[in-house]
């Protein structure tokens, strides 16, 4: 009688090692990595979101200001973020204004500065501090009226520096704000068509409503 081959059971053994084998590998792997705490995903989130925010440390912007047709201004201005609540840079402001109703003339000036932008508040709220100088100024008046032949700077006599102070909110980009500012005491030199000449001083003050952008967005943390 023939002795049956035990090759078959041989193989069984083995093929049941190497389960085990797997199944104690794959345990000892699992035991080897640390649990993640439950709010892993939230940090992770908020990490990502702050980074995509304080990624720019630079903005530019630009605005206009109103105050019922008897003002206007342009402001742009360009700077750099120190962290997401305060940022220092410079401005460029060009405004006009009423001298005299009865004289239909404008006081015109254009200024550069520095400025310094906080948010201490809340997230959406800022204030503006602008210190400058007077680059130019001049009033201009119709000539039907006035009959000028010429006005020119008195910058002898002239204070050109340029105050301003800003509060508003955010909204994404945008920017909406109420701005007031003066700028000291600036002489121009005219001359009459009858060759009268005179010497005309006026303050730059305004109190205006301002609509702007600023970007890239910047979210205060």
């Amino acid at each position: 009688m023939k002795t049956p081959s035990k090759f078959p059971s041989s193989a069984y053994f083995g093929a049941a090692l190497l389960v085990i084998f797997f199944f104690l590998t794959c345990f000892q792997a699992q035991g080897q990595v640390p649990s993640e705490p439950k709010d892993s995903v939230l940090v992770f989130k908020k990490e990502k979101e702050k980074a995509k925010h304080v990624r720019y440390p630079f903005y530019l912007g630009a605005s206009l200001e109103n105050l019922f047709f008897f003002y206007f201004g342009v402001n742009t201005n360009a700077g750099i973020y120190l962290n997401s609540k305060h940022a220092i840079g410079i401005s460029y402001f060009i405004g006009a204004a009423p001298r005299d109703i009865a004289d239909n003339g404008y006081n015109r000036v254009r200024c550069l500065g520095l400025q310094y932008c906080g948010s201490p508040f809340k997230k959406s709220l800022y204030y503006k501090i602008e210190v400058g100088k007077v680059l130019y100024f001049n009033p201009f008046i119709n000539a039907s009226v006035i009959s000028l032949k010429s006005v020119q700077q008195n910058t002898n006599l002239s204070t050109p520096y340029v105050i301003r102070l800003t509060f508003g909110a955010r909204i994404d980009v945008a920017n909406f704000y109420l701005a007031t500012g003066s700028t000291g005491k600036l002489f121009s030199n005219y001359t009459r068509e009858n060759n009268e000449t005179g010497t005309h001083s006026f303050r730059f003050f305004h109190v205006t409503f301002g609509v702007g952008f600023t970007f890239p967005y910047r979210k205060n943390t």
